[in-house]
Formats: structure tokens, sequence, C-alpha cells
């Protein structure tokens, strides 16, 4: 008894290695939630495929060693530089933009009129060196320059159009605190163009929202990363057209969604292809930007399941639904 707890402890040691193990194929359109305009239930489903991460033990890399579908990386590989904590947080925000894109994307496709918007242009960091040094610190939401409102990031090109290097403007910033306040900054010139302004800072979208008649909610629950954003708009779609865009079949997706439509590529693929054969359903949709090992992986162990690479979200709405679809009000 004593020697086999010895085993099982030394089985059981962490060890600085994670496992990237097949996840679980999880229903989309139950997750989408949408006001504004008529809504359908449709059998069958667009799934969205995940991938498990597990800090490897001995005992787990035997399990790997026999599983084609495991892979063995080290931490960095697979939280990169962030770390956990910080891949995490990263994660989420990619998750909840590709939301975001989804949603405007599949609400474009058909026909509603929908935009991004945001309550302004939150810093991240500043360059070295800025003109914003001392005065604009990460965390700030920048809402106006001079006389122009900051809602998005590209409104401060907007606003600094016609501005040179060495100009002086008033910003106008929301603290994390929420305090507001009125900043001057000189403006610099940016290290590709000394003829053009600039603020020296690195921003993104703060509180991003779409703006349409018709409003989606998604809940993405724990899940994160941008990998399920096509499943997201085929799922907005499939909620707001009839008849089905699946024809009633339970259909696997993923994918990065893109502002232009397209589909980038994700990590993974072999995982969750091997969660989709796993799960039962015969039809995955990926990437045709996978890298070319990548897909010659999957294409050797996909076995009866159909692979669909595709280009753009339109690509995979005519693959389900040749001719494509439309709500039935347009």
């Amino acid at each position: 008894m004593v020697v086999a707890g010895l085993i099982a402890g030394v089985l059981l040691v962490p060890l600085p290695y994670f496992l990237l193990q097949p996840g679980s194929l999880r229903p989309a359109e139950s997750k989408v939630e949408v006001t504004g305009a008529p809504t359908f239930e449709h059998p069958g489903e667009v799934m969205f495929t995940t991938v498990y991460i597990d800090q490897a033990t001995l005992g787990l890399l035997l399990r790997g060693a026999i599983d084609d579908a495991i892979e063995v990386r080290t931490e960095e590989e697979v939280y990169g530089r962030e770390g956990r904590d910080g891949s995490r947080t990263a994660n989420q925000q990619r998750m909840d933009l590709s939301k975001l894109v989804a949603t405007k994307l599949a609400l474009e496709y058909l026909g509603y009129p929908a935009s991004l918007t945001g309550s302004g242009a939150r810093v991240l960091g500043l360059a070295d060196p800025s003109p914003s040094t001392g005065i604009l610190s990460a965390g700030d939401v920048v809402t106006q320059v001079d006389q122009v409102a900051v809602r998005l990031p590209e409104d401060i090109a907007v606003a600094l159009a016609g501005r040179r290097p060495g100009d002086q403007v008033s910003v106008g910033v929301t603290a994390p605190t929420g305090a507001a306040r009125t900043a001057t900054v000189r403006l610099g010139a940016a290290p590709d163009d000394p003829q053009r302004p600039v603020l020296g800072i690195n921003v993104d979208v703060a509180d991003p929202r779409i703006d349409s008649p018709v409003q989606v909610s998604i809940d993405s629950g724990e899940v994160t990363g941008p990998s399920a954003g096509l499943a997201w708009a085929l799922a907005v779609i499939d909620r707001l057209v009839e008849p089905s865009l699946t024809d009633g079949r339970d259909v696997a997706v993923t994918g990065e969604i893109l502002a232009d439509g397209s589909v980038g590529a994700i990590g993974g693929i072999t995982q969750k292809l091997a969660a989709v054969q796993r799960a039962g359903v015969d039809v995955f949709l990926y990437p045709a930007a996978t890298p070319e090992r990548e897909r010659a992986e999957i294409e050797a162990m996909a076995g009866d399941v159909e692979l669909v690479p595709v280009r753009t979200l339109a690509e995979a709405v005519e693959f389900l639904h040749p001719g494509g679809v439309r709500p039935p009000s347009t």
C-alpha cells in the first residue's frame, strides 16, 4: 500500500508543462438572445468548439503519449509572456470583441443597420517618447479632443486633421475612477511621418457596443478567446431567418471572425476536430486560413467528418444554405 501510494503521488505531481486536449461542443444559438426583430427556433444547432488546457502530471503525460489529439506545451507556449492571469484577461477581451464583430456582421448580412460605437478611446499605454507623458495614463478614456467628441479611436484622427506637431489641443479625459477632467497636450510627430500630429497613445474602444434597432445579447459563459466568432455570427443569422440556416443539422464551427467578414485561423484545430468526432457531429466548418501543416493533420484524421474550409462569413452561409438567407421582413 505504501509503494502504491508513492507511485500514485509521483503520477499526480504537477509538472511545468500543459496539455492541450479535446474540449467540448457547445450550442451557440441557445446562447443568443435577440430583441427588435422576429426570431425563430429551429431543429439542429450551430455549435462552437473548445479546447481543454490542463497542467501536466506524469500520469497525464503518459496519457498524452498514447493520444494523438493531446499536445504537450510549455507554459510560455500556452500563455505567452502575459502569464496565466494576463492571458485570461486578454482572451476575455478577445471573446467580448468577437461577439460584437459577429453581431455587427450578422446583422449587416441580413440587411439590418448596425455600427460599432463606444464611449471613448481607452488608453492602453503611451509611446516612448510620448507628448502625453505625465498627462494621460493607462486606463484613462479620451472622450473629446478640442470640440470633437471621441466615441471610437478613429475619432482622434478626425479631431487632429488640420493640426500640426507642436500645436496644443484640449483633451477631455475620464479617469478609471470616473472623475472627468480637461488636459492640454502639445502634439508630437508620428515616427513614420514628421508632418502627422499624434497624442502618442495606444488606445482601444471603451465600452464597445453595437448601435442597431436589433439588439443581440450573447452569453459566452466561461469560454474565452476569439475562436467562436464565426459560430456566433452564424447563430445570430439562424435566429433571425426562416427556414433553418442549417437545414436542421448539428454543425460544428470554429474560426475567428474579422471586421471585414473574413475568417481567421485559430489554435487547437486538431483538438477541436477530435471533440467534433467524439460528439458525433459530421460537419465541421473551419478557417481556410489554417496553416497547411495543420490542414494536412486534420484531413488525415477526419474520418467520417466532412471538413469545410471557409474564407468568409458569406461563404459559410452559402455552404449551409446555397443562395444565402434573408429574414422574412426583407
